[in-house]
């Protein structure tokens, strides 16, 4: 099989760091694989990870966007193409289409609670034909699911029936991460790792909680790695604040250097594989719920049933982090140690190399009954004018919402 793969970036994120474990584990099967970046956002650690088993593009490689150019980016056609978000979706099929490979099967990849199925007004045309292609033109077996709240929250907004979809859970290499026994440690810092971005509303929330947790005499601090297009605004919120002293911004992390940040870490806050992955680590990992306006949770991962972790209106109790914070702050060791390694078992369920296998199937099942996606010029045109404009009135509206 000859797989395409759309992405948006090669920079540090759950998708891309879950792209870096799976490629590797889908070339060893003989699969051959080409990686095209929609935007010039590459992470060197994850670029060097992914080169000995794909092929890495940048999609201003294939200017002027004619037939021939085209063809000769993609150096031939492809059987399936796995599309991680919209706008690969869109401008990955409209490239297949314009070099005349109109056989190459599309695989939805879905991990993020509303990526396919944002809230549509009627002017917004990109969000309608991402809508319109979800929801009747491919079939609901070539989507890929990281839970079922992500497969049910789609098919409520989209109206359709998504029960075919595929549920493959995030995985986990967890025996690079070595467990470290915290039970001792000062309970000071605090970690979250990963975009700061709309729908990660807990970068925010958390900020008035770390402000009561220091008013209350808690010696605190939080330390967030990672970038994205709210991560200026997030540093403003810090200065506003005056936590300049006890709130870091890092920036962009290496991934090389994920669990040497959390050495020192009693807690980590967060989302995703991040979740996860300091779990594995043996630091107690509470969740976030996604696009949340409170800084609330459904408890360390440990306490929750499955692998819906982070999605919102889930059936499940919800806490406040600030007051979970404190009680992690004043247990005693043994419930410390406890937490450490419940949270540790359940890491353990993401990890597996069946995983893999799962994906094989679906690529496999879309290959033979999925359907090809063909997106016109004038789609294109109109698609990237609708979403330009939906930026723009989005600026906007932040702004005046803040006069």
């Amino acid at each position: 099989m000859r797989l395409l793969i759309v992405n948006l970036h090669l920079d540090i994120g759950g998708v891309e760091t879950l792209l870096a474990r799976l490629i590797p584990l889908l070339n060893k099967t003989g699969i051959d694989i080409t990686l095209v970046i929609l935007q010039n956002r590459i992470n060197p650690e994850l670029l060097d990870t992914l080169t000995p088993y794909c092929t890495v593009k940048y999609i201003g490689d294939a200017f002027p966007f004619k037939k021939k150019s085209i063809q000769n980016f993609f150096s031939g056609s492809f059987d399936v193409a796995f599309f991680t978000i919209s706008q690969a979706l869109v401008i990955g099929s409209w490239m297949l289409s314009k070099a005349g490979y109109s056989n190459t099967r599309a695989v939805l990849g879905a991990y993020q609670t509303e990526i396919f199925c944002a809230e549509s007004e009627g002017w917004r045309y990109h969000r309608r034909l991402i809508h319109k292609l979800v929801s009747k033109t491919i079939p609901a077996s070539s989507i890929i699911f990281g839970n079922t709240a992500g497969r049910d929250f789609h098919s409520e907004k989209l109206a359709v029936n998504l029960d075919e979809a595929a549920i493959i859970r995030l995985f986990v290499d967890i025996k690079k991460y070595e467990f470290k026994d915290r039970q001792k440690l000062e309970r000071k810092k605090i970690v979250s790792i990963g975009r700061i971005t709309e729908y990660k509303t807990y970068n925010f929330t958390m900020l008035p909680v770390i402000k009561h947790l220091l008013d209350a005499g808690l010696k605190i601090e939080w330390h967030v790695y990672g970038d994205g297009d709210q991560l200026e605004k997030f540093r403003g919120m810090v200065s506003d604040l005056k936590l300049d002293d006890v709130v870091f911004a890092h920036g962009a992390l290496n991934y090389s250097k994920f669990q040497s940040v959390l050495d020192d870490a009693f807690l980590f806050i967060g989302s995703g594989t991040s979740l996860i992955e300091a779990a594995a680590c043996g630091v107690p990992a509470l969740t976030t719920i996604e696009y949340c306006k409170e800084a609330q949770t459904y408890g360390y991962i440990s306490e929750i049933k499955g692998f819906n972790m982070i999605e919102p209106s889930l059936d499940k109790p919800i806490y406040s982090i600030e007051d979970r914070i404190k009680q992690l702050i004043s247990c005693t060791t043994e419930k410390y140690s406890t937490i450490q390694a419940q949270d540790y078992v359940k890491a353990t369920q993401y990890s597996g190399k069946s995983v893999v296998g799962e994906y094989i199937n679906v690529f496999r099942q879309a290959e033979k009954n999925g359907v090809a996606v063909h997106i016109s010029t004038l789609q294109i045109i109109t698609y990237m004018t609708s979403a330009t404009l939906g930026h723009i009135v989005n600026k906007f509206r932040k702004i005046t919402s803040r006069v």
